[in-house]
C-alpha cells in the first residue's frame, strides 16, 4: 500500500528552499564552549520582573554582536552588507513548522522589551501566523532547544546571515573551578556556527569567549535596561 505525498506550500516551502541553499552553498564551521551559569541563575532570580533565560541570552548575544560587527552582517550575491542594528532571528517551533521570526533592533531593547517580543513570537507561533516581513531581514539567529531537554546541538546558518547560536539546557555538571577544585556547577554549552566565507575561526572564538564572559558576569556586563 502506498501513500500519496504532500507538497510543501507557502512559507514552509520558502523555508525549505532557504535551508537547502544554506546547506549547499555555505561552508560552515562550529565552535563550542562551556559557560558556568551560577551567577546567571542568581541574576535572573533577582530581576524585578520575570524574564526567561532565552531573553537574557538574546540580550547578551545582541550586545556581544555590537562588539563584533563583522559577524552581524549579511552575505548577499557575493557582497558583504554591513548592518547597524542587530536583527535577531528566533528559531521557533510553530503550527506551520520551523520558522524564524525576527526581533528588529534587539541590541536597543531592554530585557523586559526582549521578553515582550519573545512572548509575541510565542503567541503567533501557536497559529503559525507570521508575515514574510516578520521572517526576513535577520542578521543573526538563536535556536534554543533547552526546553526539550537537549544539552548541546549544532544548527545550520540561516543564509544570508553569517551566524547562528545553538542553545541547550542549563544542566548540573562536574566542573573544575578557578581554584582547580572539582565541583557541581550549572553549565550551558552553546554551539556557534559561522559562514566561513566571511567569518574565521579566530573571530568566532573571540566572539564566543566574550559572550561567555558576559553570561558569567551578568550583574556587571548585562544591564537590565
Amino acid at each position: 500500500m502506498s501513500s500519496e505525498g504532500k507538497k510543501l506550500t507557502g512559507i514552509k516551502k520558502a523555508m525549505a528552499k532557504q535551508m537547502i541553499r544554506s546547506w549547499t552553498d555555505v561552508p560552515q564551521f562550529q565552535l563550542s564552549t562551556t559557560v558556568r551559569c551560577d551567577n546567571l541563575m542568581a541574576y535572573r532570580k533577582n530581576l524585578p520582573e520575570k524574564v526567561s533565560f532565552t531573553a537574557i541570552i538574546a540580550k547578551a548575544v545582541a550586545l556581544t554582536l555590537k562588539e563584533f560587527p563583522e559577524i552581524n552582517q549579511r552575505f548577499v550575491d557575493g557582497l558583504v552588507e554591513a548592518v547597524d542594528s542587530v536583527n535577531m532571528g528566533i528559531a521557533s517551533d510553530t503550527k506551520r513548522g520551523l520558522l524564524v521570526p525576527v526581533i528588529n533592533q534587539a541590541d536597543a531593547k531592554s530585557l523586559t522589551e526582549m521578553q515582550q517580543s519573545l512572548n509575541e513570537i510565542k503567541e503567533k507561533s501557536k497559529l503559525g501566523k507570521f508575515s514574510m516581513e516578520e521572517l526576513t531581514g535577520g542578521t543573526f539567529t538563536i535556536s534554543n532547544l533547552g526546553m526539550f531537554n537537549i544539552e548541546t546541538f549544532s544548527s545550520i546558518v540561516n543564509t544570508p546571515e553569517l551566524g547562528i547560536l545553538a542553545i541547550g539546557k542549563i544542566a548540573k555538571k562536574p566542573y573544575v573551578d578557578e581554584n582547580d577544585q572539582l565541583i557541581a556547577a550549572s553549565v550551558l554549552q552553546p554551539v556557534l556556527t559561522l559562514d566561513h566565507r566571511v567569518a574565521d575561526g579566530a573571530t568566532g572564538a573571540r566572539f564566543l569567549t566574550r559572550l561567555a564572559e558576559v553570561l558569567e558576569n551578568p550583574t556587571e556586563l548585562l544591564p537590565y535596561e
